[in-house]
């Protein structure tokens, strides 16, 4: 971790359930990278909202982690550059996001969450209203397959063991065709390579190949104990992703209350030092 600055997590939230639980996911996390963490509670896409109610149970974990956590709670306004130059000046690492599936529970549902997440060059996960699985993250899981952009994939999720002493669960299936087992295997290798060389603990598991990976590591979560995801978004849309949305779209805020965390494909995407 950098020692001359400080890294800081920041949460987003409402104060509804869903924005208390990505209050309590960050707090978390700022454990793990021994991060401070700031509070937003007044995030608009345009216009500016007023100051939301706080309530008993944010306030509940804020004195929970207090001793613990340097904890900010914003009174600014914030829009999505605002937001994101505020990141760049606390440097930032990731954001966290309370999700659901249906509207009006909470300002982020996943056409919103999708919004938030398209143009950030930071890592954004996307919680459900429960709180952790597993607060101190000690399993981590991660899909490689045949895409270039595997790599990001790998990097990312083994942070979680380098701050933190997470198991990272690589899953990956298998192919037939040459062209595709070489270019697996090259993602393996890679990944192989880059945990010895910073002797992040890792366990790989081969899995069928029946749809999805992603949405396989999310059913079998509980075979490997699995407290958060770590996926690619979408960078070009075909016509289906645009008719019945994108594959992280039916990722993020899934009935299982796994959190999932997203990396967008960009040559600035933010890399922590190790």
């Amino acid at each position: 971790m950098d020692e001359k600055k400080k890294t800081n997590i920041i949460a987003l939230t409402d104060f509804t359930e869903y924005g208390n639980s990505a209050v309590r996911h960050a707090a978390t996390l700022a454990l793990v990278f021994k991060s401070t963490l700031t509070v937003v509670s007044r995030f608009a896409f345009r216009n500016p909202v007023p100051h939301p109610q706080e309530n008993d149970r944010f306030r509940q974990i804020v004195d929970e982690f207090s001793e613990k956590v340097d904890i900010t709670l914003s009174d600014k306004a914030f829009t999505p550059h605002l937001l994101h130059h505020f990141a760049e000046q606390t440097n930032t690492i990731l954001f966290v996001i309370g999700v659901s599936r249906k509207n009006g529970e909470t300002f982020f549902n996943r056409r919103r969450a999708l919004k938030f997440i398209a143009p950030s060059r930071l890592p954004v996960m996307t919680v459900g209203a429960d709180g952790p699985i597993d607060p101190q993250w000690l399993n981590v899981m991660v899909t490689l397959d045949i895409y270039r952009q595997e790599k990001e994939k790998a990097l990312w999720s083994g942070y979680f063991n380098r701050y933190g002493g997470a198991t990272v669960h690589v899953l990956h299936t298998t192919y037939k065709d040459e062209f595709l087992r070489e270019k697996l295997r090259d993602n393996l290798e890679f990944t192989d390579k880059l945990y010895d060389n910073l002797s992040i603990q890792a366990e790989k598991h081969e899995i069928p190949k029946a749809g999805d990976l992603d949405d396989y590591a999310l059913r079998h979560a509980a075979d490997y104990h699995g407290c958060l995801l770590v996926v690619m978004t979408t960078t070009y849309k075909s016509f289906v992703d645009i008719l019945f949305g994108t594959r992280e779209k039916h990722l993020i805020a899934n009935k299982f209350g796994i959190p999932v965390l997203c990396l967008n494909e960009r040559d600035d995407l933010y890399v922590l030092c190790t």
